[in-house]
């Protein structure tokens, strides 16, 4: 009878542990999320009229590492006191399950205004793996198939850096890792630019 006890403690324990393994590797996105200051705008260079220029698709590698595009963005609002920027694909349209994310950037100041082209993985903030998570880097657009891809860049404007993020680049902060931390502070305000690459 004891043991019998003991048993079913064990495989409670278990299923909790494994139960909260699910909620902390959850898929986040911010889709619906309103930017509530219509001034705090997000823009890049390599976007004109919505439309990837063709400069910056497909940005040859050197050793896995690839040009990263170029942003600029303005009027952070008050009480910001860091930015990151997450820029992600669905590759099945109109199915948000699946997601493939191009740059995850962290801990940026939010005095900083823009990043130059190339510049991504330079400044004093922190990025994380590339789409295929081989590599500390920004993914280019690429599109293979036929029609037209959307993109998204988006800006966010916290109330601290996330303390569950490291303090340096990481290739093991993905897109699930990076969004599951930014739900753990207040995010203040989002903006997003969306553009399209097309084949």
């Amino acid at each position: 009878m004891k043991y019998s006890k003991l048993i079913v403690l064990t495989l409670f324990m278990g299923l909790i542990s494994c139960e909260h393994h699910k909620k902390t590797t959850t898929k986040v996105n911010y889709d619906d999320f309103k930017t509530l200051n219509a001034n705090f705008k997000l823009t890049s260079k390599a976007v004109a009229n919505g439309v990837l220029l063709d400069a910056y698709k497909c940005e040859e590698k050197v050793n896995d590492v690839e040009n990263s595009i170029p942003l600029s963005w303005e009027n952070v609002p008050d009480g910001t006191k860091s930015l990151a920027v997450v820029m992600y694909h669905y590759p099945k349209k109109d199915d948000k399950t699946e997601i493939n994310s191009y740059l995850l950037l962290w801990d940026i100041d939010p005095s900083v205004t823009q990043i130059p082209y190339k510049m991504a993985a330079k400044g004093t903030w922190f990025m994380g793996g590339n789409k295929d998570g081989t590599a500390i880097s920004y993914t280019s657009p690429c599109s293979r198939g036929k029609g037209e891809h959307v993109y998204n860049i988006a800006l966010y404007a916290l109330s601290e850096t996330p303390a569950a993020l490291p303090k340096k680049h990481s290739l093991n902060v993905d897109y699930n890792v990076l969004m599951n931390a930014l739900g753990t502070v207040k995010i203040i305000d989002r903006t997003i630019l969306t553009f399209i690459d097309s084949n």
